[in-house]
């Protein structure tokens, strides 16, 4: 009985992997969501992996900068001619030196290295936000296209029954041949949209799977696009900018680095240390001393003399100069971010109007012209070309309202940012 059961086993085994192979590819691709095309454009972009690197070098150099130098070691050889001490002669001798920095040297050094990890950090996030950015745009605007491209191809179909419906007038010789050769127009640029649309929705798709990192497509789902209610200031705004900005963070970064480096530079004035051992081995020779052949040991210490002026003191200048700088420097930058807030700001709250706008009052009038034409269309008071117009207009301010609602939704994308954080934890990215 067994060899049967297992004769089934291995028929089952060998049939049943196509089948699920084949039902695996039949599968529908995956389809990406804003927040997950976020996660792995942070988890695979190659330019933000360098920065993060660039980063972890940067701390791996703190410890560096604070550690001594390193010690030497020797050991000497005498010749056949060796020196002769009152214990006898000198055989052979081995050396140790340190050199230590004058207090406060080493300390500074890390305080520099430190300042410019913090740096690199402040880059790291930038290039994070600059990533998230691109990422929401181009998402923002591959849904905006797909959403377009269906109510371009119901613009498309309600044409068709306009073209139909004037073609019988045309041949009932009610209307002139300018009047369908004006609607077959309108068709053709139609189309024209069409095309177009889709070249954008493949450049679109090609630009966030460079974003990605990924070898195969990018598939977005067509979802409604939601403009989340925000209760933020400019005051709100502006204080979470002096916080997180990474562009502002670095510029911090940099002028604390500068003037570690300057106060580094006086420092230059003071001395180095050296402390060392030597240890001498002393062979048996004509000495009557009680200490013959007695090996003999020291501890020598050397101090460094700063009296290079022009060395030191140009380099004290030159520190100063870069503090100067550094700080003005960072003067700019806060300038510079107050105003790009501002403006982020400002261009998200007309957004923000314009979209309220269409919402409140332009698609709900035009879905009321909508309404009334159909209904007058049905009773016979109106014709189709006047109905199809209608439905059109609606078309086309719906087409202006997802354009408005993705602009909306990108210049919140260029507030958070500027900003160089999420406003809206949770609820956008």
């Amino acid at each position: 009985m067994k060899r049967p059961i297992l004769i089934l086993y291995f028929i089952l085994a060998i049939t049943w992997q196509p089948l699920v192979r084949a039902e695996q590819l039949s599968l529908p691709p995956k389809t990406d969501e804003l927040r997950d095309l976020v996660e792995e454009a942070l988890n695979n972009n190659p330019e933000l992996k360098a920065a993060r690197n660039e980063w972890k070098a940067a701390q791996r150099r703190v410890p560096q900068a604070s550690a001594l130098p390193n010690p030497t070691a020797g050991y000497s050889i005498m010749g056949p001619s060796m020196i002769e001490t009152r214990n006898g002669p000198i055989k052979n001798s081995y050396e140790f030196e340190q050199m230590i920095p004058f207090p406060g040297k080493l300390v500074g050094r890390r305080h520099v290295a430190k300042a410019e990890a913090m740096a690199a950090q402040s880059r790291m996030n930038a290039v994070k936000q600059e990533i998230i950015f691109k990422v929401s745009e181009a998402y923002y605007d591959l849904v905006t296209t797909q959403k377009t491209t269906v109510l371009v191809k119901e613009i498309k179909n309600a044409l068709k029954e306009e073209e139909a419906a004037l073609q019988a007038r045309y041949e009932a010789n009610k209307i002139g041949q300018s009047e369908l050769i004006k609607i077959q127009m309108s068709i053709s640029d139609t189309i024209e949209r069409l095309f177009v649309l889709e070249q954008k929705h493949d450049t679109l798709e090609a630009l966030l799977q460079s974003f990605l990192n990924r070898p195969s497509p990018v598939e977005v789902k067509t979802l409604d696009l939601h403009l989340p209610s925000v209760n933020f200031s400019l005051d709100d705004v502006q204080n979470r900018a002096r916080d997180n900005q990474p562009q502002l963070k670095e510029s911090e970064a940099m002028a604390q680095k500068s003037e570690y480096a300057f106060n580094l530079a006086k420092l230059e004035n003071a001395p180095d240390f050296s402390i060392g051992f030597q240890y001498s081995r002393i062979g048996v020779g004509d000495s009557t001393s009680p200490d013959a052949g007695r090996d003999v040991w020291m501890i020598p210490v050397t101090i460094t003399l700063p009296i290079w002026q022009n060395r030191i003191g140009s380099a004290i200048e030159e520190a100063h100069a870069n503090l100067e700088a550094a700080r003005q420097q960072l003067k700019q930058t806060q300038n510079s971010t107050d105003y790009e807030v501002k403006a982020a700001y400002y261009r998200f709250v007309t957004a923000q109007k314009t979209v309220s706008l269409y919402e409140n009052a332009l698609i709900p009038q035009a879905q009321i012209m909508t309404r009334s034409d159909e209904a007058g269309y049905e009773a016979g008071r109106t014709d189709v070309v006047n109905f199809v117009s209608s439905r059109i207009n609606l078309f086309n301010i719906q087409i202006t309202y997802y354009e408005a609602l993705a602009n909306a939704l990108k210049e919140l994308a260029a507030l958070h940012r500027e900003v160089g954080t999420d406003l809206i934890p949770g609820e956008q990215i």
